[in-house]
């Protein structure tokens, strides 16, 4: 009697200790569960936030190119006058039989060419500073691309793949381990 008096007793202790094993490691699964819903929730908010980003930047390379569109039918809406006003200055320095005078007229035409040149020279820079913004907008945007790409697979990986092996709790504390839970 005092052999099954202590059998029973150590009994007794192994299933407190199962269940004590059984409530951690279901303890463990629950935080695990949430600790990789967090992290999908973070992602998910992530690649979302990079998708609106994505789409501004889109827009900003839209508007960047009609803009360098809009410089460039500038620059070239200013060759005609330029034309003009630089043939009205050479045939006034080249008149036959007529010295060359510094007169309001040709100080007129020397200051509208100058105008001309000057505002060629700001559009081109315009230009440039333009073609330089479109291509760092061209580089974000592949960045961003393939960032988004990189988030679409950590989501898939963790809600699919991982979190598909993690439906059930993989043991029954009366039965013991259904199978052995493979690592993600």
């Amino acid at each position: 009697q005092k052999e099954r008096a202590a059998s029973e007793r150590l009994r007794g202790e192994i299933d407190s200790t199962l269940r004590a094993c059984a409530n951690e490691m279901w303890n463990q699964f629950n935080s695990v569960n949430n600790s990789f819903n967090t992290r999908i929730r973070e992602t998910t908010d992530a690649r979302n936030k990079l998708q609106a980003h994505l789409q501004r930047t889109m827009q900003e390379i839209f508007d960047m190119e009609k803009n360098i569109e809009l410089l460039r039918k500038a620059i070239q809406d200013k060759e005609s006058p330029m034309k003009v006003a630089q043939t009205r200055l050479d045939e006034r320095t080249r008149r036959i039989n007529v010295e060359l005078c510094n007169d309001p007229v040709m100080k007129s035409l020397q200051r509208e060419v100058t105008e001309i040149r000057e505002s060629v020279r700001i559009l081109k820079e315009r230009l440039k500073a333009s073609e330089l913004s479109l291509a760092r907008l061209m580089k974000t945007k592949a960045t961003l691309e393939h960032d988004i790409g990189v988030k679409d697979n950590t989501v898939k990986i963790d809600t699919s793949y991982c979190m598909g092996m993690r439906k059930g709790f993989p043991m029954d504390p009366k039965i013991g381990p259904v199978f052995q839970m493979p690592t993600c």
